[in-house]
């Protein structure tokens, strides 16, 4: 257990880190770090259901633990409108909410310097912190992130430990301007340099033998020629003289040019079509004078010089009960381009090859079009919409160039290919019939996936929905696609167009590499079992990405397929990206981990990373309901926790008393993060707070998020408004918006005389309290008062007043940190809506699904049970 007056002399680790790791120095490579002890929460029986007692749990604030205190907690002022304490199901709280685990808050003036070389031996930045990265010889964990830094050296210890060996591949991840970007390499005339046998690229890690006349694969072990042209002296420490200058040997990521031998085809341009709803709910809701808009913002975006390419092509579409394809070739410089109509929604063609254009050679055609559509389309009459037979039109129109289609579908699709066959089951929810409900219903969407992908299309799709539109079915096509589906239930012009145009211009404009596929390589004695995520996998195992962008990731499970030998010191992971850069090269982008190889079973548990554990986790657990129900999943979830923790505390707890959880340090917040995943939306057993829909859109989101995001996702974060810091609202040293310290996610938190923010990078939810000061609501809202029901019409827009100011920035701040816009909605107490706030706060009691407190009872009973 901690002693807090031990260590009131040290100085603080640097803030970010996932296990409180300290900064590294510029210079020599770090030493190992000695991990400090585990937690350690006393008092709790097997079973007796006695409390918790709140003696001997200490926890040092610089390892990022609330510091306890011999303070009685504040209580809030809430009187008789306050939200009940966590409490047993006996009515007794047992512990201390203020001393559990609980992620720690970022603190934004402190950015940490992560040496890659050194991932084994110092604990990788917490994936959502602010650090900066220096490759020095292993990829950017932004790129990569191993669940375990140490591997075992046996199957028998694998096995054990519980811990799922994983690792977590974003490959065209965003690196910030502060840091490297990854380098092209284009002067091997040979093409790649590859391992013979095994067909790794070669890297940081391998050695150069017989004075640089070979190289020994560092994953298979081969001795492989080294062409004249690449030939190099070693220096006396056996390293190449060149090293520092080439980054295919001194770093561990790097693009390198692809040869001819690469190539299926003709590299083409990138190329996009847009397909938009023009049914009657689609004009009277706005979704058309929205869609529009927000084209037409994607379409100046494509068109910067910093980002345009002269063969972009760009093609526009739109579908009600009918087809409408439109001659952008056309040459008149007043009337719209000619309509050109398909009435055949069961088996769509394509018309007219002038549906598509070179973006700089008809901008003026496209922006005439666009502006005119919403007057075109005013009085129809049309209520239903043809979606799936209009993206299999669009995707038509790019078989021979591939490239991108965005959807925005207004109604689900009641006519044409891929309609709706069955009706939503709203008791289906965590239930055995759920399984249905969240598998393809319709042969179409796989087939035209499976079409998809052959010919290098992706789809997107704004779903804008007010009915049950089966995104279960429609959404396959977007996640073998590699592609992306975002969800805007209900749409409101004035609420949502935002939202949408920031969705759509962000599809069109990130990162993107077109064509891609995948592949990671692992070295002897360690095999890739099981891929996780939006892609399409082949027979012969790679991954088809028709494009592959910077915001999407998968999980890879590996498995260790016989002992390391005594003589192995390390193990290698190697993802493979070979794709089409905007820019029409083709190039294949590398990435490689190297870590050590152990069989101390106290260092690997010392080397997990939690946010690569959660996310993997996440991505495995959305994808088994298809295979079985959701209750099998969420038990396996507790199950899976409870043994991790139930390993650690039989190997390498030293002498615990029967009484006391044993936490380890690098998996402290394991018992959280399970709880959150438990209590998401994507995997919840209540049906009040999610539909079938929402269920199957947060199912395939969690599948391509990112770790960062993952753990925010999981477990939301929660600001005071009210009572902020000074600096909180300004930038910062790092150019950043400083943020208000996040709260523990209880409604015992919240005073009546306080303004919260709570976000989980999908949902933004602002808590108006309702004894908050009236100034306040003047400087934020403008208004002197709030009667039932009006908090949902206030927006947050900046005024003349500096709180105003800061809060926008706040939250334009978390925005930018998040691939999705979440919509603000500010609620008020007592109000109906406040409901959706209290079901983000996880900490609490939901229904069935204990407390956070509680959990960890019921763990730690699970536990007790396993040691009898």
């Amino acid at each position: 257990m901690y002693n807090p007056n031990a260590v009131k002399g040290r100085a603080p680790d640097q803030a970010g880190g996932a296990a409180g790791g300290g900064q590294e120095g510029a210079g020599a490579a770090p030493a190992p770090k000695k991990a400090p002890p585990p937690v350690a929460m006393t008092g709790v029986s097997s079973g007796s259901g006695s409390p918790m007692a709140n003696r001997g749990l200490g926890y040092n604030s610089g390892l990022g633990y609330q510091a306890p205190t011999n303070k009685t907690p504040k209580q809030s002022h809430k009187g008789d409108d306050a939200p009940g304490t966590p409490t047993t199901p006996s009515g007794k709280s047992r512990i201390d909410p203020t001393q559990v685990p609980r992620p720690q808050a970022e603190a934004s003036e402190d950015v940490r310097e992560f040496r890659t070389r050194s991932l084994s031996t110092t604990p990788v930045p917490q994936a959502s912190s602010s650090y900066k990265v220096i490759d020095d010889g292993n990829c950017n964990p932004r790129f990569m992130r191993m669940s375990l830094n140490q591997i075992p050296s046996t199957r028998e210890l694998a096995t054990r430990i519980a811990i799922p060996i994983a690792v977590v591949i974003q490959p065209m991840a965003e690196l910030p301007q502060t840091e490297t970007q990854v380098p092209f390499v284009t002067d091997l005339q040979g093409g790649p340099i590859r391992c013979r046998r095994c067909r790794c690229y070669v890297n940081c890690h391998v050695q150069f033998v017989d004075g640089g006349r070979h190289w020994v694969c560092n994953l298979c072990g081969m001795m492989n020629g080294v062409e004249p042209d690449f030939f190099c002296t070693l220096d006396a420490q056996g390293r190449r003289r060149d090293a520092n200058e080439r980054p295919e040997l001194s770093l561990g990521s790097y693009d390198v040019q692809a040869t001819q031998e690469y190539f299926n085809r003709p590299a083409t341009p990138p190329a996009f079509m847009f397909c938009l709803d023009v049914s009657k709910n689609a004009v009277q809701s706005g979704l058309l004078h929205s869609s529009v808009q927000a084209v037409l913002a994607a379409v100046d975006a494509l068109a910067q010089p910093s980002r345009a390419q002269e063969n972009t092509v760009v093609g526009v579409m739109t579908y009600d009960m009918q087809l409408h394809f439109y001659n952008l070739a056309s040459v008149s410089e007043e009337d719209l381009p000619g309509m050109l109509v398909v009435p055949d929604i069961d088996d769509p063609f394509v018309p007219s090859p002038n549906c598509m254009v070179k973006l700089n050679d008809k901008r003026d055609v496209i922006d005439r079009l666009l502006n005119g559509l919403p007057g075109l389309f005013q009085t129809t009459n049309v209520g239903e919409a043809a979606a799936g037979s209009a993206i299999k039109g669009a995707c038509m129109a790019l078989e021979t160039t591939g490239g991108k289609v965005v959807c925005v579908m207004g109604s689900p699709p009641t006519l044409g290919c891929g309609k709706v066959e069955r009706l939503d089951d709203t008791n289906a929810i965590g239930t055995d019939r759920e399984k249905k409900f969240m598998s393809c219903d319709n042969a179409f969407w796989m087939e035209q996936a499976t079409l998809c992908t052959k010919t290098q299309v992706t789809v997107d799709l704004i779903a804008c929905t007010s009915t049950y539109a089966d995104l279960a079915s429609i959404g396959t096509v977007c996640r073998v696609t590699g592609g992306q589906m975002s969800y805007i239930p209900r749409f409101d012009y004035n609420q949502h167009s935002t939202k949408l145009r920031i969705e759509i211009s962000r599809i069109v404009c990130r990162p993107t590499g077109f064509e891609g596929v995948l592949r990671v390589r692992c070295s002897s004695g360690l095999a890739v079992q099981e891929y996780f995520g939006a892609f399409n996998k082949t027979l012969e195992g790679d991954i088809e990405l028709p494009t592959i962008d910077a915001d999407k990731a998968l999980g890879v499970q590996l498995k260790l397929e016989s002992d390391m030998g005594a003589d192995r010191t390390t193990a290698a992971v190697q993802c493979a990206v070979l794709y089409t850069a905007s820019d029409g090269t083709r190039r294949i982008r590398v990435h490689t981990i190297s870590v050590l190889v152990t069989n101390n079973i106290s260092t690997i548990f010392r080397s997990a990373d939690l946010d690569a554990v959660i996310n993997f986790t996440a991505k495995r657990a959305v994808a088994e309901p298809i295979q079985q129900t959701l209750d099998a999943t969420r038990n396996q979830l507790i199950a899976a926790c409870v043994q991790i923790l139930y390993v650690y505390r039989k190997f390498c707890a030293t002498n615990p008393a029967p009484g006391q959880l044993i936490l380890p340090e690098s998996l402290k917040l394991l018992p959280l993060y399970t709880l959150g995943l438990l209590k998401n939306k994507a995997l919840t057993l209540d049906t009040a707070i999610v539909k079938t829909d929402e269920r199957a859109y947060f199912r395939q989101r969690l599948l391509t998020l990112s770790a960062g995001e993952t753990s925010t996702f999981v477990y939301p974060r929660l600001f005071g408004l009210h009572n902020m810091p000074p600096n909180a609202g300004y930038s910062n040293s790092s150019g950043e918006i400083s943020l208000p310290p996040t709260m523990s996610l209880s409604a015992e938190r919240l005073e009546a005389e306080g303004a919260y923010l709570v976000e989980n990078g999908e949902t933004m939810l602002m808590w108006l309290g309702k004894n908050l000061p009236k100034s306040f609501l003047q400087q934020v809202f403008d208004v002197h008062a709030l009667a039932e029901g009006d908090a949902k019409n206030l927006l947050l827009v900046p005024r003349d007043n500096e709180l105003s100011r800061r809060l926008v920035a706040i939250v334009d701040q978390i925005r930018s940190r998040n691939t999705s816009h979440a919509m603000l909605t500010v609620v008020q107490q007592k109000d109906i809506a406040e409901a959706s706030m209290f079901s983000l706060l996880i900490e609490d009691r939901a229904g069935s699904v204990s407390s956070y407190v509680d959990f960890l009872c019921t763990v730690h009973s699970q536990i007790q049970s396993k040691m009898l």
